[in-house]
């Protein structure tokens, strides 16, 4: 089928607006083009990007629904918006009308300041479009700095993207092309500059969508891994012992905020999630078909026995906690005999071999390479992963070929996300700049380790796994966001004053209510980037 689409995975930054001193019938003759424009494209396989200008709405609406009634999905157009323009009731009533025939954006900014407000929403269309699509807009003649669609441009042109220009419908770019000259010879769309002169001065609109498609179909812009305009979501999960309960709380907090919207099924919005230790355990309580309210209550009822307070002398000669028990209540909520590959998302999942302390990844059999652990079951999994040297004993994994013995992931990656990364792009083959994160963390304080300086091994026993901790997860998230930038990674988490301990039973009720909130708080940008009800393939499948 693919052969069939050539612009299939295209995404296509539709950058323009209808400039107000135009005739009716000039104003009809852009809105025609749009439409022609935008159909023949989603015929092809591509997709649209726009920034949700209100009068272009109706020409892309027309060739949306056009396009769902042939069979097509919603994600074909996505309408981006600054946040400034989503908060007041007749914004949120115009965005639920527009998820009927595509994917609302909602981009945080300045709720105050319009031209703040629209920075970053135009750095987001930036990053995520292959090419775009220049024309109209407004204020050139009165404030070139409010000009928005040569700022679109000029955005996109910084980043080594092609583009092309259409000045002949008025507005913003012709003045554009009219004062620079050059304009028109740094497109970089694989046209000489002769060539956009003579598409610069076509009139029929058809000609002018046929020039363009043509050269779009010329450009290296498919990917073989990409098969719409939906980024590829993952969801990241920290590790943390009972802190987990803030992230259980998180997710409940959100799928109940969903459920009242009919979009509940939280986990099947995400192509790939990863959790380490406690994060493996919602991982794979999510992959399962848990409900993240189940998992949440698992912590609050299972999570003082896992973690009694009562350990007399044992932690002195054995583990500080009875990893049989542990066992026990992972095997009562995710079976004693289900395998990981019954998950029905990827899974990655951080552990440690334990006979010579080297990184491991356990994931599910989602490509014909990585099928080394689809005979482990969810519980050796979830335990693999989670066994923290001084407070569980090490898991042991009895295999046809040998008996395999795993250490806590979170030695070496508490924060999952560069492991996710990592299998997405080398073993998914997705490009890194088709890739969004969400990532939740297990709270965390501004700890200060300068007290221990200098005091030897007794100064240091209390403080070093915090220590460790600390410094592989802010690593982690340094080069996560080096890597994919803010547009393409959201952090959920909170600093709390004062630490947490992972093992703290009596701070369950107090985790939960600080999930709950931070949920809240979050859920409108989490809901627009990543919960906006189009479900990931069932990797199974």
């Amino acid at each position: 089928m693919k052969h069939h689409l050539p612009l299939l995975g295209i995404r296509v930054h539709l950058s323009g607006s209808i400039p107000d001193e135009l005739s009716d019938k000039e104003q009809e003759n852009i809105r025609k083009f749009v439409q022609k424009l935008t159909s023949m494209i989603f015929s092809e396989g591509g997709t649209i990007i726009h920034g949700s200008h209100p009068s272009l709405t109706a020409p892309l609406k027309i060739s949306a629904e056009k396009f769902i009634r042939a069979g097509g999905k919603k994600d074909a157009l996505t309408l981006v918006r600054a946040q400034k323009f989503a908060i007041k009731d007749e914004h949120l009533e115009e965005i639920e009308h527009q998820r009927e025939y595509a994917v609302v954006q909602i981009i945080p900014g300045s709720k105050e300041n319009e031209q703040e407000s629209l920075i970053p929403m135009r750095e987001w269309m930036a990053e995520r479009s292959d090419v775009i699509i220049c024309f109209g807009g407004k204020w050139w003649n009165e404030n070139k700095s409010r000009a928005g669609v040569p700022e679109e441009l000029d955005t996109t042109l910084a980043l080594g993207k092609p583009a092309f220009v259409i000045p002949q419908f008025g507005g913003a770019m012709a003045g554009y092309a009219k004062d620079d000259k050059s304009l028109l010879s740094r497109l970089h769309n694989g046209l000489s500059s002769e060539r956009n002169f003579e598409i610069a001065k076509m009139t029929s609109s058809m000609d002018i969508v046929n020039n363009i498609v043509t050269q779009l179909k010329l450009l290296p812009l498919v990917r073989d891994s990409i098969s719409s305009g939906r980024n590829f979501r993952i969801l990241v999960l920290d590790g943390g012992g009972l802190r987990g309960t803030f992230t259980a709380a998180v997710l409940a907090r959100w799928d109940d905020m969903l459920k009242k919207e009919g979009n509940n099924e939280l986990v099947k919005h995400f192509d790939l999630v990863a959790g380490t230790s406690t994060g493996a355990i919602l991982a794979i309580g999510l992959g399962l078909g848990l409900k993240p309210l189940d998992i949440l209550n698992f912590y609050k009822q299972e999570g003082p026995a896992i973690f009694p307070k009562n350990r007399k002398l044992r932690h002195w000669i054995n583990s500080k906690y009875d990893s049989k028990t542990l066992r026990e209540r992972l095997e009562a909520v995710l079976g004693k005999e289900t395998l990981i590959d019954n998950s029905c998302c990827r899974l990655v999942i951080p552990t440690v071999r334990a006979a010579h302390g080297e990184a491991e990844v356990i994931t599910t059999s989602h490509t014909e390479d990585r099928t080394g652990f689809q005979n482990m079951t969810a519980v050796e999994v979830a335990l693999a992963s989670s066994a923290a040297p001084t407070y569980f004993d090490e898991a042991i994994v009895d295999t046809e070929i040998t008996v395999e013995k795993y250490l806590d992931g979170g030695i070496w990656a508490n924060n999952p996300i560069l492991p996710a990364l990592a299998e997405a792009v080398r073993y998914l083959k997705i490009p890194l700049d088709r890739i969004d994160v969400l990532s939740v963390g297990t709270m965390g304080n501004e700890s200060d380790f300068t007290k221990s300086l200098g005091k030897g091994k007794l100064g240091w026993a209390p403080e070093s796994a915090d220590l460790f901790f600390s410094a592989q997860e802010h690593g982690a998230l340094t080069m996560a966001e080096s890597l994919l930038s803010p547009a393409r990674h959201l952090r959920v988490n909170q600093q709390t004053p004062s630490e947490i301990k992972l093992d703290d039973g009596g701070a369950i009720d107090d985790m939960a209510e600080r999930g709950n909130n931070v949920a809240k708080d979050s859920f409108s940008a989490v809901r627009s980037r990543f919960l906006d009800g189009i479900y990931a393939s069932d990797w199974r499948n």
